[in-house]
């Protein structure tokens, strides 16, 4: 039977087992100072919002503090990777996403799966799956989305109103508007590809079209597929042969930078520019009379609709060696919060997958525009499509950007360039592991 000890008897135990350093805690007293380490990518103006957003979490939780570090893209990817496999890295870290970046890390064991903190805090219920299955590698989730953006048309309405155009929503339509455009002086499309890269947005618009959301879906996440079919070589064909044949870009597409395609569109040179929502917030700067739209790209004859692809920008993730996991999951599910989201749209100009109240916000009619389309797809009413170049391996997003320009250049058929991302796709599944 227990028997209770008399107050001299647990006065001395105590005091033995403060001098042994193992005295239990008393109520209310201060429990371990924890601190977390953060490393980031945050280096623009946004960062001072950032670091506000992190000092609300900690005053939130007095007994953590934050230790944020910044890096520019190049450096985090050159650093990452030995700082956590030698133990000498970040908690929490915000990094890229998708198999040639965030899945290295998880084939070397140095990430931590997040379900059971999606399960813990209803993640699934909040933010798109589409995002999700952004961070999801080898069926688990192991990052949390944050920056998310969609691909579309961006139109000067202003410009098209002025001179009488219609806004085509069709292939067929937008052909007929670059001949148009063209007779009235103007460049129909702004498209620079010197760097390679921006093609892999366009083919994403074209491909998400021709063979749907679900079986891009499947073919990025299942390997249930071919990047090899009619459907893709329709896709590749329509924008880099037909719409080129067309006149709808400006001369010298390979030779012509992305930013340059860009201040052609600022500077009503262009009516029209294909890219990202990232750019949402330049245009709003560089464009402040006039009005702007960012529209579905228009519809190929026969394909399954008009699509926004979507991707995962960047991804909060949590090091499989931090000593300090609770603390590390309740600061991401503070960075998803309600109350955070409203701080990372209307101060920070961010872009997220999951329903933001901007009742109270500034927030322009484009990035507005935008927000309506990530919070129909957080609720279920609209389907997005994938940005494929950040989730393909390595090997497949050399062959697109080689590729493409070759098209372009006329050095090389749609036909030639569906076999060789099929081959690619083949080579770099087997070196990285799937999305």
């Amino acid at each position: 039977m227990f028997r209770s000890r008399s107050p001299r008897a647990t006065a001395a135990l105590v005091l033995l087992l403060a001098l042994l350093g193992v005295a239990p805690q008393m109520a209310g007293s201060a429990q371990e100072e924890v601190t977390l380490r953060i490393w980031d990518q945050f280096t623009g103006p946004e960062s001072e919002v950032v670091d506000q957003i992190y000092e609300g979490f900690a005053e939130q939780n007095p007994d953590v503090t934050i230790e944020r570090e910044s890096f520019g893209t190049d450096e985090m990817r050159q650093t990452l990777n030995a700082a956590l496999g030698s133990g000498t890295g970040p908690d929490v870290i915000l990094y890229d996403p998708g198999p040639g970046y965030a899945g290295i890390l998880v084939d070397a064991g140095l990430l931590r799966p997040l379900d059971d903190l999606a399960d813990q805090f209803g993640w699934r219920d909040r933010i798109v799956e589409s995002a999700l299955l952004g961070t999801t590698i080898d069926g688990e989730l192991y990052g949390l989305p944050l920056t998310t953006d969609i691909i579309g048309l961006y139109a000067n309405q202003t410009l098209l109103a002025e001179e009488g155009l219609q806004m085509p929503e069709t292939v067929e339509q937008l052909v007929a508007f670059c001949g148009q455009a063209s007779e009235k002086g103007f460049i129909p499309i702004a498209f620079g590809d010197s760097e390679g890269w921006p093609a892999f947005h366009q083919f994403s618009m074209m491909s998400n079209q021709t063979i749907g959301p679900e079986a891009m879906r499947r073919l990025l996440y299942e390997n249930e597929g071919s990047w090899d079919t009619s459907e893709i070589v329709t896709a590749i064909k329509t924008f880099f042969v037909d719409l080129q044949e067309a006149g709808c870009f400006n001369p010298d597409v390979n030779a012509i930078s992305y930013d340059d395609a860009n201040s052609l569109f600022y500077t009503g040179q262009a009516l029209m520019t294909p890219t990202g929502s990232w750019l949402a917030n330049d245009i709003q700067e560089n464009m402040p009379d006039q009005e702007v739209s960012l529209v579905p790209f228009p519809q190929i004859a026969g394909s399954q609709g008009r699509v926004w692809p979507s991707g995962v920008g960047s991804a909060y993730f949590v090091s499989a060696q931090s000593a300090h996991q609770t603390e590390a999951g309740q600061l991401l599910d503070y960075l998803v919060s309600p109350e955070t989201a409203q701080r990372w749209v209307g101060e920070a100009r961010f872009f997220l997958p999951l329903q933001v109240d901007t009742a109270a916000l500034e927030i322009s009619p484009l990035s507005q525009s935008v927000l309506d389309v990530l919070e129909s797809a957080a609720a279920g009413q609209t389907q997005l499509g994938y940005n494929v170049d950040v989730l393909a391996p390595p090997e497949f997003n050399d062959t697109m950007l080689n590729g493409f320009q070759t098209i372009l250049a006329g050095d090389k058929t749609p036909e030639q360039q569906a076999a060789d991302l099929q081959a690619a796709w083949e080579a770099g599944i087997q070196a990285t592991p799937a999305p």
